[in-house]
């Protein structure tokens, strides 16, 4: 079975650097610059020299990209484009409501508020001295500690923070991972379940070729023979079709979007039809809608066949995504790594991109800087220490309510442990049907009040917090 990418992301994320930058100033600095709602001062200060010449002092990398994203933020064309401008100014507003929640958790944790000395953007590689706080898995390539920076308070303290964002704070929640169905069925364990998922997901995808033969939406031969008539599912499932407008592109049978523009029938290495290729438009059918529409039922097979192994293992799926999702282990795997003397914090962190302008009167534009939900590592582990005594099992429950009401191409779960919601999960494809659906988490609202309510950050001796974190047994 194909392997979700598990890489971390290398794309420029301007949200991200924006609190790096944020991070970096005052409270005080911060603030004055929102004071004009258009946005247009913050644009002024981003392609400021000084500005420039304070992020490469302050962020590594900060290379040629982020570079001429400060520099373009001054040009009048830029700030003249209604689209371009928007989006941008939201994403500083977004970085700067970062670096405001990430202070306050500083302060709290007996920290100085104060600009940091460094921060770190890590990506695909993280910055050499950093480094060691990396948890990357060399088989699977994926890193469990998914900072998306490392703030460096001190020469002892640094900071992890893994950055969402949202457009407002009523805004929905985004989502803390997506992470591949089938990464939780590796290894010699579940080789039956794998062979089994393989199997059901080609013959699923192989069947709903043909239908779509057989009811008009396409018209395919593959050697010679249509496709509806071919019962080696194998044979359909690994067939490419070349796009005709780029002979460098080729895509799976099962991947095709559109549908013949005419009845004849068309062998696969001759397709010229663009149209095969592309969405179909409200109203129409193609072999991506097709399949969406099946996937929403909510008998759908295929789901059907993959929940059947979630609820097998259960509790091994509901541990594995705490532990992904939540990071309970992450101290214990620093601990193992031998990071000598050194504090590592981690958090979760949502910034708020609360600008909106007024198209027809600038300065009339709405900017609101608030900051961001902060969501302690410790917390977290607190929360759900309190849900431990009881002894009852991690449950994953399917969603047929949630699944009816949406209509959509995906199921959804409950995990819970003694009635209690702790993640709210959807499992979905991500439009590529060669790769298996992935898990899309947010934490549900019963576990926020199980947190907030009971586990208060408390400005404990760093030491003997730092010692209790390592020495505890997750």
């Amino acid at each position: 079975m194909a392997q979700a990418k598990t890489e971390k992301k290398t794309s420029l994320e301007p949200s991200e650097v924006f609190c790096a930058m944020g991070l970096l100033m005052t409270v005080s600095e911060i603030n004055k610059l929102v004071q004009d709602k258009s946005g247009k001062q913050l644009l002024r200060w981003a392609s400021e020299k000084t500005t420039i010449s304070q992020a490469q002092r302050g962020i590594k990398p900060f290379d040629n990209r982020f570079k001429k994203m400060f520099e373009s933020a001054g040009d009048p064309k830029f700030v003249n484009d209604i689209k371009k401008r928007e989006p941008l100014v939201a994403n500083i507003v977004a970085g700067f409501s970062a670096a405001l929640g990430v202070k306050r958790f500083m302060y709290f944790m007996g920290d100085s508020n104060k600009p940091v000395d460094k921060v770190y953007l890590t990506g695909a590689t993280w910055p050499s001295e950093v480094n060691d706080f990396r948890l990357r898995n060399e088989d699977t390539k994926f890193d469990y500690n998914s900072s998306d920076m490392v703030a460096e308070v001190n020469d002892i303290t640094y900071y992890g923070i893994s950055l969402k964002k949202k457009k407002n704070i009523t805004g929905a929640d985004p989502t803390l991972i997506n992470k591949a169905y089938s990464t939780f069925i590796d290894g010699d364990k579940f080789i039956n379940q794998r062979n089994q998922l393989n199997k059901i997901r080609q013959e699923y995808f192989a069947e709903m070729v043909r239908k779509a033969q057989r009811e008009g939406i396409i018209n395919l031969l593959i050697n010679g023979k249509p496709v509806d008539e071919i019962k080696d599912s194998q044979t359909i499932w690994d067939h490419k079709v070349t796009d005709p407008r780029n002979p460098k592109k080729s895509y799976a049978v099962i991947n095709l979007k559109g549908s013949n523009k005419d009845d004849d029938p068309v062998e696969v290495s001759d397709v010229t039809d663009p149209l095969l290729f592309d969405a179909t438009k409200k109203g129409t059918v193609g072999l991506r809608s097709f399949i969406n529409d099946d996937l929403a039922r909510p008998d759908n097979e295929l789901y059907g066949k993959m929940n059947e192994i979630i609820q097998k293992n259960a509790k091994f799926f509901a541990e594995s995504l705490i532990d992904i999702v939540l990071k309970t282990k992450m101290q214990t795997k620093l601990l193992a790594k031998n990071i000598g003397n050194f504090h590592f914090e981690f958090c979760l962190v949502t910034g708020f991109a609360d600008f909106t302008q007024d198209k027809k009167n600038i300065e009339n534009s709405k900017l609101i800087l608030k900051p961001a939900t902060v969501i302690p590592q410790h917390t977290i582990l607190c929360g759900l220490a309190n849900l431990q005594d009881n002894k009852k099992e991690y449950l994953m429950k399917l969603d047929t309510e949630q699944k009816i009401k949406s209509n959509a191409a995906k199921i959804f779960y409950n995990l819970s442990k003694d009635g209690v919601n702790i993640l709210e999960l959807q499992l979905r494809y991500k439009g590529d049907f060669k790769q298996p659906p992935q898990f899309f988490a947010t934490l549900s609202t019963d576990f926020k009040h199980q947190m907030f309510d009971e586990c208060k950050i408390k400005r404990a001796e760093r030491q003997d917090k730092h010692n209790r974190a390592l020495g505890k047994k997750l």
